[in-house]
């Protein structure tokens, strides 16, 4: 008997006898000769005529599916429309046609997973103060964290658009520069967001009050979730001004903050650097104080040769939340005929040869 396309077609419908429907579940064994009548997508769509006991359909499948090591992928329409198609007495002829179609389909599906690239896993980075002191951190945008004790900042990679940051307890931020990339402190259900400036807040799990005080520039701090249900409204702070937040009651208000004197790191007597909220003044310090007052203020390593240079200094400042430290050093460097590397640990200052 030839396989035709009347015949394939009675095979589907269901109305071959038992020789017909044997010939041809051999024939459609081969994937090339399916192809020939029907093409993958009508394979996928095809929709039976049921011609066995359900009950039987049913141990077949079950039958199929512990074949193939319970590969979910295998469809169980994909063999019941074989399956109907023959009688009972070719029912293993069928099953092998369908397991065979399964385990193409499974094969492929297993290869594209295993082809797809995974998205990178985002880590969050803990910086905590356990000690007694404020310690200063520098994250990786070039802002500079004042950490009280008993406080905690983390953070995600700020690679997507944004630096968004979480603390808890008490923290001066000197916030880098990046009209790109918005910089928001989120604490105690507030949402304080800067370009770059100065500011500090307050916001202890405990604390009956949350505080934001803002010290140069502009921010503004918007409630989120029960402060927001509870009316508390977006502010736009000014320089001087603290914004603070009754966390049981609720109530809100801005106030001017008394501004303390800039602090000092030495006196004001030249060669001497002072160290204010906003930056660094140097005035005619020598170029190893100058690397010495970075290091201890910016919390970075920077290695050199003191003897290379002697009879070095500089009058300027480093501003924080505006300089970033690479070119502020690359400046210095160029200045004084120096090279500086960026190492795993630090910069490195070299004279040139």
């Amino acid at each position: 008997m030839q396989i035709n396309q009347k015949l394939v077609e009675k095979f589907f419908s269901g109305q071959c006898t038992a020789a017909e429907a044997r010939m041809v579940s051999e024939y459609l064994a081969d994937e090339n000769n399916r192809e020939i009548y029907l093409n993958s997508e009508e394979w996928e769509h095809f929709e039976p005529v049921e011609k066995v006991d359900e009950k039987i359909s049913d141990r077949i499948y079950v039958n199929v599916i512990d074949h193939i090591h319970d590969k979910r992928e295998t469809r169980r329409i994909r063999f019941r429309y074989l399956a109907y198609a023959a009688s009972i007495a070719l029912i293993a002829t069928v099953g092998l046609v369908a397991y065979k179609l399964g385990s193409n389909r499974i094969t492929n599906t297993s290869h594209s997973a295993t082809n797809r690239i995974k998205p990178l896993t985002r880590i969050e980075k803990f910086i905590t103060n356990t000690s007694t002191v404020k310690q200063t951190y520098t994250l990786p945008d070039g802002t500079i964290v004042e950490l009280d004790p008993k406080s905690e900042v983390s953070y995600f990679p700020f690679d997507q658009g944004k630096r968004d940051v979480n603390l808890i307890g008490q923290a001066l931020f000197r916030v880098h520069k990046d009209k790109t990339k918005p910089f928001t402190v989120f604490a105690n259900n507030l949402a304080t967001t800067a370009l770059g400036t100065v500011f500090e807040i307050t916001a202890f799990k405990k604390g009956l009050y949350t505080k934001v005080r803002l010290i140069e520039g502009k921010v503004v701090v918007k409630p989120q979730n029960k402060l927001l249900s509870a009316g508390v409204e977006t502010v736009y702070l000014l320089p001087g001004k603290v914004f603070t937040v009754n966390t049981q009651t609720y109530a809100a208000s801005v106030k001017p903050f008394t501004v303390v004197a800039p602090k000092k790191l030495e006196t004001l007597d030249s060669g001497k650097a002072i160290v204010t909220e906003a930056a660094i003044v140097f005035d005619n310090e020598p170029l190893s104080e100058v690397f010495n007052t970075l290091e201890t203020k910016l919390n970075i390593k920077i290695n050199y040769t003191a003897n290379q240079l002697n009879k070095k200094v500089f009058t300027g400042q480093y501003e924080f939340g505006r300089d970033d430290i690479d070119a502020f050093l690359n400046m210095l460097c160029s200045l004084n005929n120096l090279t500086v590397d960026k190492t795993d640990v630090g910069y490195t200052i070299k004279k040139i040869k």
